[in-house]
């Protein structure tokens, strides 16, 4: 019978599928309905240390579906997600019980999230989290709500460093996407960094023609959905190919074919949230029920019979098969003559 049980940061968890920091994992009764579903392990609401207090409280309304009315063939294909929240609500001590509880009352991993923006507070929270009993720590450098212009370079490669040399346990760095996105991976290698975790959304912008104003807040939101998947997927098939780190996939998973392409691209694990949000907890559930039935179809064990394939079958551009018939001079004017 197939498993979809998978080694991960030396943990053996019960499904690849992770709830993903956010909206649905700020809360400890959240914990046993993500374990009753199914999913592998959560990484909790990311804490902040008291200077970003006013990061703690939210707009209201947060959340918009943007799009979710457009329709093909009678259906909705594509939405995204805009929403603007910040951090964990409560104070850094309440953060600490939090992931205390989280772990006492499940036999999932639990994996901290914190945001700083100076070694000895990103230090602080990732030894709080540690002695927590967090089963690993997630350091979210790319939030679209981050405050400050800190950079990678100047600021995030220190705090990478700092939390590595200060913990034991395993630490993911989360990446924002962009052309940066290799490079990073390589140098969070380098620090240490046990895995990387691709990709945070991206800050985006809607408003409304009727006012002129920016919808909800007044300012950029975080902005994702199913289409974001296809950015993604390129990052992880490079960061697979070429950084020797566990990787940690996010970003569009409606399904289960969404879960598994990432799997098939080099993930060990795949952290889902909009889904969530939209579909509800079940989503869990259905995405390993459909792996399952997969690997049961074409009678696969284990994941890692399939992990990396589709990576590994990429071509190099110069052994791309093009059209070598007579080409024609002069403009084109139909789609039969390209």
């Amino acid at each position: 019978m197939p498993t979809l049980e998978v080694e991960f940061l030396g943990y053996r968890v019960k499904s690849p599928i992770f709830v993903a920091s956010g909206p649905a994992s700020h809360d400890v009764k959240q914990i046993p309905i993500a374990q009753e579903m199914g999913a592998g392990g959560v990484v909790l609401k990311t804490v902040v240390p008291d200077k970003f207090d006013y990061m703690r409280y939210w707009p209201r309304p947060r959340y918009k579906l943007i799009d979710w009315d457009k329709k093909m063939n009678g259906k909705s294909q594509y939405f995204t997600l805009y929403s603007y929240e910040q951090a964990y609500s409560g104070s850094v001590d309440d953060y600490f019980n939090f992931v205390k509880i989280s772990k006492s009352i499940s036999d999932i991993m639990i994996i901290g999230s914190a945001f700083a923006d100076e070694p000895s507070d990103w230090i602080y929270l990732a030894k709080g989290i540690e002695e927590a009993g967090a089963d690993a720590i997630e350091l979210d450098i790319s939030s679209p709500h981050k405050p400050g212009t800190l950079q990678f370079e100047t600021h995030f490669v220190q705090a990478i460093k700092s939390v590595v040399e200060n913990v034991k346990i395993p630490v993911l760095v989360k990446l924002a996407p962009g052309p940066d996105v290799l490079t990073q991976a390589k140098i969070c290698s380098e620090l240490g960094a046990d895995a990387v975790t691709l990709c945070n959304r991206l800050r985006g912008l809607e408003i409304d023609i009727e006012t002129g104003k920016p919808i909800l807040h007044g300012y950029y939101a975080g902005v994702g959905g199913p289409w974001a998947k296809y950015y993604v997927f390129k990052h992880v098939s490079e960061v697979y190919k070429e950084v020797n780190i566990t990787i940690s996939a996010t970003g569009g998973v409606l399904n289960w074919v969404d879960a598994l392409k990432y799997i098939m691209l080099g993930a060990k694990t795949v952290q889902i949230l909009s889904v969530i949000i939209v579909n509800g907890w079940g989503s869990i559930r259905r995405i390993n029920e459909g792996l399952l039935s997969f690997m049961l179809e074409r009678q696969i064990e284990n994941l890692e019979e399939v992990r990396g394939i589709a990576s590994r079958n990429l071509i190099e551009p110069d052994l791309i098969v093009r059209w070598t018939g007579e080409k024609k001079s002069g403009p084109r004017n139909t789609f039969e003559e390209w």
